[in-house]
């Protein structure tokens, strides 16, 4: 009698065995990257179909002008704001998005790896739990609140922005930490820290942590390199423009010109700077805190990577800072949901009481997303309805190499160009940092010949919110009639005037 048949049998069994485990121990894994193209893929095509819906404007020009000039071998100097690319923000790391204009990609492009890079902090937190020791089924949770969190969403539609990619890298770079991978750190650190220069405060922190958690020489390392990047960075854009003495007085409002000033003006009035930050900021971090259903809390030492964000928004006097439709969040979001990542392992050993406690933050969480989502998917961020079609057509009378002004709207769509500029600049200069002189302004104005105008949807100060310093601009639509401009065409509000 052959005895391949109960050998056949046997090793059958096996694989079905090993096949069953193998599911059974990816099928977290699997999820949670099938969550991560979800994410990836809805919110590429919901960013994109708000650009051509005319629903992105400021930031997406600045980045869009820079990287199509650096795409053409040109000087990237942004006439959105009128500085050199390190003057706004240092981020030199921008140019390593290039290609996608090499490929014709543009605007989309950049929108879509935005959120890719978005979607892969959920596997980059999954994989930071399973190092702390966690299941997979635990280990997923951080990842699909991140998902599923409205602040994310707000964060990915707030048009586009690198520090975007900072998220992933910072949960990677604390993974690196924890797994001894210097190497990984170093790397993930230096490209995070050249997103922008105030990520740098949030890796101080993190040498802290390494170093309090026993590894002195790295993090002694980090906190002075990190130091140093802040402090070199922060010279550079002084030393290109005035844009940090702009920052600062956003940032102080009527409590100095400067960061530094409105920390004295708050250690010197306690009372009113903590009534301010309970009005202005509480309600948005429970907001923040919640979303991550407070889990946040198994692992509180980690919840300091969220302190520099949540020190200098709450203290600032620019609206902006406090609003969650923004992306000033992103940074206390980040370090929040790596607490959760860490702490999560924690979960099995809480006794029933605190595990209703967790149940009952899940279900906030998940509260938080469905209501949340709601409204951060239905508000678009602009108080402006045009027919897209017909603007489209009348921006498509502006000539590709012309000189443009335009309101903040249409700028994203005509920033493609060596200049473009917010309007009522060039004509009238914004106090907001600009590093041309009044008479460099002026020239460049005489050389506008198009402006895309529509009533009410420039820029009317750099400084908004209740800050005590606003300034009045005055429209720039009579002294455009004054300069020669007449109007050739029109599609609803929208005007487009050329120098005639």
């Amino acid at each position: 009698m052959s005895s391949s048949g109960p050998i056949a049998s046997e090793a059958a069994t096996w694989a079905l065995a090993v096949r069953a485990r193998l599911v059974s121990r990816s099928a977290w894994v699997v999820a949670v990257w099938v969550g991560t193209a979800l994410y990836a893929v809805l919110l590429s095509a919901e960013s994109i179909v708000d650009h051509h819906g005319f629903r992105t404007g400021f930031d997406t020009a600045i980045y869009d002008q820079l990287l199509w000039l650096m795409a053409h071998g040109n000087e990237p100097f942004s006439t959105v704001v009128n500085r050199p690319m390190l003057a706004d923000h240092f981020q030199p790391s921008l140019v390593l998005l290039t290609p996608l204009y090499w490929l014709g990609l543009d605007v989309p492009g950049i929108l879509a790896v935005q959120s890719i890079g978005l979607a892969l902090t959920a596997p980059a937190l999954f994989a930071l739990a399973r190092s702390c020791g966690a299941s997979a089924a635990l280990a997923s949770i951080p990842a699909f609140l991140w998902l599923v969190c409205p602040w994310v969403a707000s964060v990915n539609l707030f048009e586009f922005r690198p520090t975007a990619f900072a998220p992933v890298l910072l949960v990677l770079s604390v993974l690196a930490a924890r797994e001894r991978r210097d190497v990984l750190l170093a790397v993930t650190t230096i490209f995070a820290l050249s997103l922008k220069e105030d990520v740098s405060l949030t890796y101080v922190v993190l040498g802290l942590l390494i170093a309090y958690q026993g590894r002195r020489r790295a993090g002694a390392i980090l906190v002075v390199g990190s130091t140093a990047w802040f402090l070199a960075s922060s010279w550079i854009i002084q030393s290109l423009g005035g844009s940090y003495d702009a920052f600062g007085q956003r940032y102080a409002g009527d409590r100095g010109e400067s960061v530094a000033d409105a920390a004295v003006w708050s250690l010197q009035h306690p009372v009113q700077t903590l009534g301010d930050v309970g009005s202005q900021s509480l309600l948005a971090l429970v907001l923040v805190f919640l979303s991550s259903g407070g889990l946040a809390l198994l692992a509180p030492s980690w919840m300091l990577l969220a302190a520099p964000t949540v020190v200098y928004n709450a203290l600032s006097a620019y609206s902006p800072q406090h609003d969650l439709g923004n992306h000033y969040h992103l940074f206390t979001l980040t370090g929040l949901f790596v607490a959760v990542a860490v702490g999560v392992v924690r979960l099995p050993s809480l006794g029933r009481q605190g595990r209703l406690v967790v149940t009952a933050g899940a279900t906030v969480a998940v509260g938080i997303a469905l209501l949340g989502g709601v409204r951060v998917h239905s508000y678009d961020g602009v108080d402006l309805t045009v027919d897209s079609e017909l603007t489209q057509r009348a921006l498509d009378r502006i000539p590709d190499d012309a000189s443009v002004a335009a309101v903040l709207p249409l700028l994203s769509h005509l920033s493609q160009r060596e200049e473009i500029y917010t309007l009522p600049e060039p004509f009238i200069s914004l106090d907001w940092g600009s590093s041309l002189s009044a008479a460099e302004l002026a020239e460049r104005a005489a050389g506008v010949r198009y402006v895309a105008y529509i009533e009410g949807q420039q820029a009317r100060t750099f400084y908004t919110g209740d800050i005590g310093r606003r300034r009045a601009v005055p429209d720039v639509r009579p002294l455009l009639e004054r300069e020669g401009f007449v109007v050739i065409e029109t599609a609803g509000p929208l005007e487009i005037l050329e120098r005639r």
